[in-house]
Order: structure tokens, then C-alpha cells, then sequence
């Protein structure tokens, strides 16, 4: 049984690409594009895939590509005020 979350995903793949998001998975395809989903930059990447369906190009076209590696990993060293 899906929980809400993953329901709500499926659900949204199929409005937004017409594509099964966990068949894509299962499949080793990206859910945006329909390409082969078996090369990635890194762990990172590769976990973002089982969560979202997105190959390695889908991935960089939304989270931005390794040239801004280094303003992601700034960014995620940051402390937001409210955990101080």
C-alpha cells in the first residue's frame, strides 16, 4: 500500500509527464524525459533518482549542474537563525 506522500507523486508524474514514477524507477528511465537513468555525478544524485524518477540531465535542468556545486554545498553549510 502507497502511503500519501508516494500517492501524490504518482499522481503528479502522471499529470505532469505522463509517465509512472515508480515504474520508471523500476525501469532505470527518468519519468521527465524517458531516457536511460543508469549514469549519475554522485550517491546524491543517484538517492535523488529513487525519489524522484529524474535522470542525472532532469536533475541538473531543475537543481542546477555541477558547475554550481560549490554554491549548493554553501548553501547547505549554512545554519538557518532559528537552530542557532
Amino acid at each position: 500500500m502507497m502511503s500519501e506522500l508516494d500517492k501524490f507523486k504518482e499522481e503528479s508524474a502522471m499529470s505532469l509527464f505522463g509517465r509512472s514514477r515508480l515504474l520508471a524507477i523500476a525501469g532505470n528511465s527518468c519519468v521527465k524525459c524517458g531516457e536511460s537513468a543508469a549514469d549519475f555525478r554522485d550517491e546524491i544524485s543517484k538517492k535523488e533518482f529513487g525519489i524522484s524518477g529524474f535522470c542525472q540531465v532532469c536533475q541538473d535542468d531543475i537543481f542546477g549542474g555541477s558547475d554550481q556545486d560549490d554554491l549548493k554545498d554553501e548553501i547547505l553549510d549554512q545554519v538557518h537563525p532559528i537552530f542557532e
